[in-house]
């Protein structure tokens, strides 16, 4: 078995500041102060690139996916199918969106490590854990949906999808 170079303390570190970011952009923009969790993602995005092993190598992993995920957010918002209203924009989508989805890409540096090699487990991950996420957004009404079934419908495919491309994709050093 590969023996994976980060230590747990840097694990749960990561973790936490990426919960700590959702958590602050989607219930700063519920509390109306939407730059709560811009705030706070940048922070932890700072201490991130701070203290990265491997700088280059998670810039380079975390503009991959983080532009993914705000372009597919940015089409969701654009259809129709899943807009966030929110008072700071960045095109079609919140700028706390953006900040999340960098932060959210900090996980495919070191913590998706386990997906790696493991296609099935990644597309169902992405499939079946990721879209209720996005709900939270509608039950706390700073989200709507034009049609909520092709949404999630929309959604998982998009997250089953990149975390299989995540899982079969080669680690580069």
């Amino acid at each position: 078995m590969r023996q994976i170079n980060i230590s747990n303390k840097n694990i749960f570190l990561t973790l936490c500041g990426f919960e700590m970011t959702w958590f602050a952009c989607v219930i700063g923009d519920y509390k109306g102060f939407p730059s709560l969790g811009i705030i706070l993602g940048l922070l932890y995005l700072t201490l991130f690139f701070y203290f990265a092993n491997d700088r280059a190598k998670a810039i380079k992993i975390c503009i991959k996916y983080s532009v993914l995920g705000i372009i597919f957010d940015s089409f969701l918002s654009y259809s129709g199918l899943y807009v966030i209203n929110s008072s700071f924009m960045f095109g079609f989508i919140p700028i706390w969106l953006v900040v999340l989805w960098i932060s959210f890409s900090t996980l495919f540096v070191d913590i998706l490590i386990f997906l790696k090699k493991r296609r099935f487990i990644s597309f169902l991950a992405g499939f079946l854990l990721v879209p209720p996420t996005y709900y939270v957004g509608i039950a706390l009404n700073i989200a709507k949906s034009n049609n909520l079934f092709l949404t999630i419908l929309t959604m998982a495919i998009f997250w089953g999808t990149l975390l299989y491309i995540y899982s079969i994709t080669p680690n580069k050093k």
